[in-house]
């Protein structure tokens, strides 16, 4: 997606662009997305109702910013 963003209108809108996953985001899974280098975030479904599920998915989160 990054990449088509860049050819459309140019790198610099790329790199400033947001790219949130959104498909299914689970605790088991997010510390394999969140390092992907252009997923900037996550959508969070039905693991947002389960807070040993969202608990661990916001701290993965935390991480990916505070790098």
């Amino acid at each position: 997606m990054r990449g088509t963003l860049a050819e459309l209108y140019g790198e610099a809108v790329a790199q400033v662009v947001r790219i949130q996953y959104g498909g299914s985001v689970t605790a088991k899974n997010i510390d394999e997305l969140i390092v992907q280098p252009d997923i900037d975030g996550a959508l969070v479904g039905g693991a947002s109702l389960k807070v040993e599920e969202f608990v661990p998915i916001c701290k993965a989160g935390l991480k990916k910013v505070t790098r």
